[in-house]
């Protein structure tokens, strides 16, 4: 009886620790895309903004239709840039975020050895002072 109260505990034990770190990523996961919303609005009105400022400085030295073919230009150049680097700028970071928040990082086998190594060493270490 003992031992299957001690499983179930254990079981429980390891359902509590799943949603703890399912609760962690979550709340990473929501602050990081909250933080990117909140950018996109702002950077938004801000290009809004400045598109209107560099439309208004240009139309004092050119017609209105080469001042907004100009600025649209530009947002077109932008676009095709997104575009052929979209695997730099846009996959590569979410794929390094996404595998940061969700997979632990990989234990190299220098690093077992270290962690085993400093386990071991630290009775012995005491009595290498003393000799």
């Amino acid at each position: 009886m003992s031992l299957w109260m001690q499983l179930r505990k254990l079981f429980n034990l390891e359902v509590d620790n799943a949603k703890m770190l399912l609760t962690e990523k979550l709340t990473v996961l929501v602050a990081r895309i909250t933080v990117c919303a909140v950018t996109f609005v702002v950077g938004t009105c801000t290009l809004i903004f400045a598109s209107m400022g560099v439309a208004d400085i240009l139309l004092e030295n050119l017609p209105a239709r080469w001042t907004y073919l100009i600025v649209a230009g530009f947002y077109a150049l932008l676009m095709v840039l997104l575009l052929v680097f979209r695997r730099r700028v846009f996959v590569n970071p979410v794929a390094r975020f996404m595998s940061r928040v969700i997979l632990d990082p990989p234990v190299s086998s220098s690093s077992m050895q270290y962690h085993r190594d400093t386990t071991n060493t630290v009775v012995t270490s005491e009595s290498d002072e003393t000799k």
